[in-house]
């Protein structure tokens, strides 16, 4: 039986997951913002050991970091997973900062103290995998998105840095695992019907179960967003902001 602490447990591929290791039987914390939901979710998945279930509002640092602590005294303060599914993405074509503000409160400020803190955790227990569900569009800046794809881009380069980081210090049994979906059918995603390459929430937690398990650096989620993702990259500026102005003409 493994320990495994999940932030945004509420609803999408977070809910999904806690799912998945409650009927694994593993010892589960589930925190988010809704806890009636966390609640909901515990009556309605038999497990032969009760979550712990705990308010947590990413937007609250200090308060996110006192919920984590009492988490992991709960679990008996050793945790084998952490998994960090808590964040928030729309289109922001009129480039506000009042529409982005919301995003780098949740994906930037909130989602590093967490994280933070659950990397100096493990590198006090000497093991653990710090697993964090970022982004594709970590790949590459996306205009209809400034906020939320720099967002992604800042996870994905922060998670590379604490994977340095615990290799310089030779912690070795601390893993940084970094998964990256196209789009998954979740809340989040608005008209899926209207987009490419959509994958099911449960294949999304099948392909996540493994890459944490395996202790894959970088996980694409799935494999034809991991062939596309090196073409993203590499794809000239101008050819990027005529795929988009036709999507944009397209949707109109």
């Amino acid at each position: 039986m493994r320990t495994v602490m999940i932030v945004g447990a509420s609803s999408g591929l977070g809910r999904a997951l806690a799912e998945h290791y409650l009927r694994q039987g593993h010892r589960v914390a589930l925190a988010a913002r809704r806890t009636e939901l966390l609640e909901e979710l515990a009556r309605a998945v038999p497990s032969a050991v009760p979550p712990v279930v705990e308010r947590l509002d990413v937007c609250e640092p200090s308060e996110a970091v006192a919920a984590l602590k009492r988490m992991a005294d709960a679990l008996g303060g050793h945790i084998d997973l952490y998994l960090h599914c808590s964040g928030i993405g729309r289109m922001t074509p009129e480039i506000r900062f009042e529409d982005e503000l919301p995003m780098l409160s949740t994906n930037v400020t909130g989602w590093t103290a967490c994280v933070d803190w659950a990397f100096r955790h493990f590198l006090r227990q000497g093991s653990g995998t710090l697993a964090a569900i970022t982004s594709f569009a970590a790949n590459r800046g996306l205009g209809p998105a400034p906020a939320y794809s720099a967002s992604k881009a800042f996870q994905a380069h922060y998670l590379e840095a604490l994977r340095q980081h615990a290799a310089v210090h030779g912690a070795k049994e601390v893993r940084i695992v970094d998964l990256r979906p196209g789009f998954v059918d979740t809340p989040l995603l608005a008209h899926p019907e209207r987009l490419f390459w959509v994958l099911s929430v449960e294949k999304a937690v099948c392909h996540i179960v493994r890459a944490v398990e395996a202790g894959c650096p970088v996980c694409t989620l799935s494999r034809r967003w991991r062939w596309f993702a090196p073409m993203l990259r590499l794809a000239p500026r101008w050819l990027i902001v005529r795929v988009l102005r036709k999507a944009k003409t397209c949707a109109c």
